[in-house]
């Protein structure tokens, strides 16, 4: 069985093919209160290891430090021009699906699984082996576990992350993994089980072990593989695409962290994750706040009943899109190809599909766009309104003391959903202003769809039952209401 973590190959294999902007990313974004003592001497032993044992070269970042977040914070000890590398390992020096498939131990238990499960299992047997383990030094800068809501209670994921979409995501990841592990148990039962010590390997360890290798394990697009990195596993992850972008060098052999925009001395540098904060949390343990990678999504579908729906699936399928699509939304911006996506299905005049954009922000016309505008006026009301509090509220709470860590990481990832949804609805209603109405000689308003608006003004002034009536109205847009539905066959 693969594990069912997808979606962490997804984020960081578009990562790898994302385009970047040129701006600098805030170093607040990923620096915090450093710590010292132990932790300083496990970062100079693995830097010294590194030299002495793995030929690593001189570089051009030095790392000063532990932040809270237990990221090491890494600043620039020279001038870096953009597409330079500011950080250089050695290829031999990265742990991957070759290294676990060359393991004494684990490397049957990992024989026709998933990537990062060989990772997690070549990490409970190398744990096991203490200072003998010839990667003790790297091992001992990686956390026994990360606080990932997946090895939460689950009463506990339903009591912080309650109506965040994380809940959904995160209980069917648990169920993976417990099935993950039920197959790797039955395997060790019926081989010789007395080679795998059940207080080495055993359900929780996995878990453990597993959390740390989705936290630690980087994707490098070039060589197709997930690897454990020693330097790379530690630094800082940001949102911003202007972060340092990872990746294996195949002619050089070395995995390069390489420069996006230009460096001065002294700057700190975080390496361009691109996660929002709902798979940030769940692979991590962390949210990061004002991450400019941070989203919702929307789903949304054409409906199978309209007498234009082979032409709009031809459409869509032309452009790369399904009946059925899934599309972000964000807290600064608006999704153009959602909005052309809703505009086709919504369509009815079949004149205007030749104007039909997925590339351009066009409007087809007025009537389609006011309705357009609603539906997502609808979604985002129903869903905002699903939350015990506001944003607003939950930044108070944090402002608290006496808040336990997952209680303050809940709050963060709520707080950012919600400015996200309320983000989108501020640009759907600055979108429907104009459209509402148009100045008369008389000083007035004068609605030119005065009909449909008093359809959807009704919904607007419902508070009290929003989620009945904009859920209903957002499965009728669907065509899951449709009178005659059930009464039809799709068209072939």
């Amino acid at each position: 069985m693969q594990i069912r973590f997808e979606a962490h190959r997804k984020f960081l294999e578009q990562r790898g093919a994302s385009t970047r902007r040129s701006h600098r990313c805030k170093a607040s974004s990923y620096a915090g209160s450093q710590k010292t003592s132990t932790e300083r001497t496990e970062v100079d032993n693995l830097v010294r290891w590194l030299i002495e044992q793995k030929g690593l070269p001189p570089q051009r970042t030095d790392c000063v430090g532990i932040n809270a977040d237990g990221t090491w914070s890494f600043f620039t000890n020279t001038d870096v021009r953009e597409g330079e590398a500011l950080v250089e390992l050695p290829g031999d020096i990265s742990v991957t699906a070759v290294d676990v498939a060359a393991h004494e131990e684990v490397s049957g238990l990992a024989e026709g699984r998933g990537e990062l499960t060989g990772l997690a299992l070549w990490l409970m047997a190398e744990r096991q082996k203490g200072a003998a383990s010839q990667w003790a030094p790297f091992l001992e800068c990686l956390p026994d576990a990360t606080d990932s809501p997946v090895l939460w209670p689950e009463q506990q994921q339903a009591e912080l992350l309650q109506k965040s979409p994380t809940l959904k995501e995160c209980r069917q990841r648990r169920a993976a993994l417990q099935q993950e592990w039920e197959n790797i148990a039955q395997q060790i039962t019926s081989s010789d089980g007395r080679r795998f010590s059940e207080e080495v390997y055993n359900r929780e360890a996995f878990e453990r072990a597993m959390s740390v290798v989705l936290a630690h394990a980087a994707y490098l697009p070039s060589a197709a593989c997930f690897a454990l990195l020693p330097l790379a596993a530690q630094a800082p992850r940001t949102g911003d695409e202007s972060g340092a972008l990872l990746d294996y060098d195949l002619q050089r052999e070395r995995v390069i962290i390489c420069a996006t925009c230009p460096y001065r001395r002294g700057e700190p540098i975080a390496i361009y994750d691109g996660r929002p904060n709902g798979e940030l949390l769940l692979a991590t343990g962390r949210v990061e706040d004002d991450n400019a990678s941070d989203c919702l999504t929307i789903t949304v579908g054409l409906v199978q009943s309209d007498r234009l729906f082979t032409v709009k699936k031809q459409i869509v399928e032309s452009v790369g899109f399904g009946i059925v699509q899934e599309f972000p939304i964000f807290r600064d911006r608006m999704p153009t190809q959602l909005l052309a996506y809703l505009r086709l299905a919504r369509l009815t005049d079949p004149a205007l599909l030749a104007k039909v954009s997925f590339e351009e922000d066009v409007i087809l016309n007025q009537l389609n766009e006011y309705e357009v505008l609603q539906l997502l006026l609808g979604e985002c009301r129903d869903r905002l309104t699903s939350y015990a509090g506001s944003a607003e509220e939950d930044l108070k709470l944090l402002q608290q003391a006496g808040l336990s860590e997952r209680e303050r990481l809940a709050a963060r990832l709520r707080m950012a959903e919600k400015r996200i949804l309320q983000g989108t609805l501020d640009a759907v209603r600055r979108r429907l202003a104009p459209i509402r109405g148009i100045p008369t000689k008389g000083g007035g308003l004068t609605d030119p769809n005065a009909d449909l608006k008093e359809v959807f003004d009704v919904i607007e002034t419902l508070p009290s039952l929003p989620g009945k009536v904009v859920g209903g109205f957002m499965s009728w847009a669907r065509g899951e209401q449709d009178p005659d539905w059930k009464k039809k066959k799709p068209p072939r």
